[in-house]
């Protein structure tokens, strides 16, 4: 067999390269970190088959060999709007490494609002010990309330097992309404593939009729043209007052201004950001001054060995291409992810 070039304009480490160049002595890997597409030799540029990384793949569609671009992140929404996603080179994603830490993160300011722990650290900042006690944190158990799950994948049916372990209630919403077992990469040992775990599955245009169930809800859904914007003034207002809302999907998926109003309103209770509609967030934006806000700056998916995943996450793809199986995440460019 020939050569099977592969390129990326990443830096890898000796690991990461180890972890792709054990798939097969036919893999040709060519590394050109921080360097642009035109900038590579015309030969690399005539022979490259599969291309790892970077958003440069944007400009990547007239290559003669070029076949498949591997990204080492979840959303493609950025692709949407560049010339490659006009062609039939294959995508794949890396969705499914993210799960743990989105996970961890997402139930980890769910503890913190049940907890209290930023009127906690204000305490601790002025050195006062709370008097009114049981007024300020009596407030309701995770266990027994309901999580509202919207896009249910190998992230939100892991934090359904996270869920269930602490007694909470989950009900989950997928494009289908239906339990069908989740497809691509999946790591052992985690999550719910085959949608056992929620009470009730709904369909995304039951979105309404899942939220006034929830007491949590935990945006998931990609960014696609009928999902931008999901999370409207409506969206909100069918919310409970008491309810706590979180966005680990995409900025894009909310209208931030009805987020802002129902905050500031009392029509939602709180809400854990980690994605929104410009990044960074402006400093003028009303979100940073809300005490019933929590952000973090688009961190949710990142973990100390986040880039050892997705090497093997390409690895086990690249097994796949080489022996002629179907790839784990190819990107459905009429679905958007």
């Amino acid at each position: 067999m020939q050569p099977i070039t592969l390129l990326t304009l990443m830096s890898l480490t000796e690991t990461q390269l180890e972890i792709l160049q054990r798939v097969s002595p036919l893999l040709e890997i060519h590394q050109y970190p921080d360097s642009t597409l035109d900038s590579l030799p015309d030969e690399v540029r005539q022979r490259v088959q599969i291309m790892y990384g970077s958003p440069a793949a944007q400009a990547a569609q007239n290559w003669p060999g070029l076949k498949w671009i591997q990204v080492p992140f979840a959303g493609v929404d950025g692709l949407m709007r560049s010339p490659i996603w006009q062609t039939e080179i294959i995508i794949t994603t890396a969705s499914g490494i993210h799960a743990t830490p989105i996970a961890e993160r997402t139930l980890a300011m769910m503890l913190a609002f049940r907890a209290r722990l930023s009127e906690l650290w204000r305490y601790k900042q002025q050195k006062v010990w709370s008097r009114d006690n049981r007024a300020e944190f009596s407030n309701p158990d995770l266990r027994g309330s309901t999580l509202g799950i919207i896009g249910y994948g190998a992230i939100g049916s892991e934090l359904a097992r996270l869920a269930q372990a602490l007694g909470m209630r989950v009900l989950a919403l997928n494009r289908s309404g239906t339990r069908r077992p989740i497809e691509g990469y999946f790591q052992a040992g985690i999550g719910d593939r085959e949608v056992q775990i929620p009470e009730k599955v709904y369909a995304t245009s039951d979105l309404h009729a899942i939220l006034p169930e929830c007491d949590h809800v935990v945006m998931l859904l990609p960014l696609t043209p009928e999902t931008r914007g999901i999370m409207d003034a409506a969206a909100f207002a069918s919310m409970k007052p008491t309810a706590y809302f979180y966005n680990y999907g995409r900025g894009a998926l909310v209208h931030e201004a009805a987020l802002i109003e129902a905050l500031q309103t009392g029509r939602i209770a709180g809400a854990g950001l980690d994605v929104f509609e410009k990044e960074p967030l402006p400093p003028d934006s009303p979100l940073w001054d809300m005490p019933n806000v929590i952000i973090s700056p688009h961190i949710g998916g990142l973990s100390e060995d986040y880039y050892d995943r997705a090497a093997h996450l390409f690895a086990e793809n690249l097994r796949r291409y080489i022996n002629g199986q179907p790839l784990l995440n190819v990107v459905d460019r009429q679905l958007g992810y």
